[in-house]
């Protein structure tokens, strides 16, 4: 599970490339990757990863729905490769 400060990213990105072409909720993610959904702060940190990896185009979110972009598939071919 991530560590408060700063992998909750990498959590998210791998979480979501390990189990598509599955769409997820933000939700299903929150509760899915947080050690404690409850906890506002894993929470946030899961909600924030989204949000910058969408910023950054590795995911794509319409509404609650989150999943990988075809960049981020591209790189991880690369990378098993």
């Amino acid at each position: 599970m991530p560590e408060p400060c700063g992998t909750y990213e990498q959590t998210v990105l791998r979480h979501v490339l390990d189990e598509r072409p599955t769409v997820f909720r933000l939700c299903d993610l929150v509760r899915e990757i947080a050690r404690d959904p409850d906890d506002f702060g894993e929470r946030d940190g899961v909600e924030q990863a989204v949000r910058d990896l969408t910023k950054v185009g590795l995911l794509y979110r319409h509404g609650e729905c989150v999943l990988p972009t075809p960049a981020a598939v591209y790189v991880l071919g690369m990378e098993l490769g």
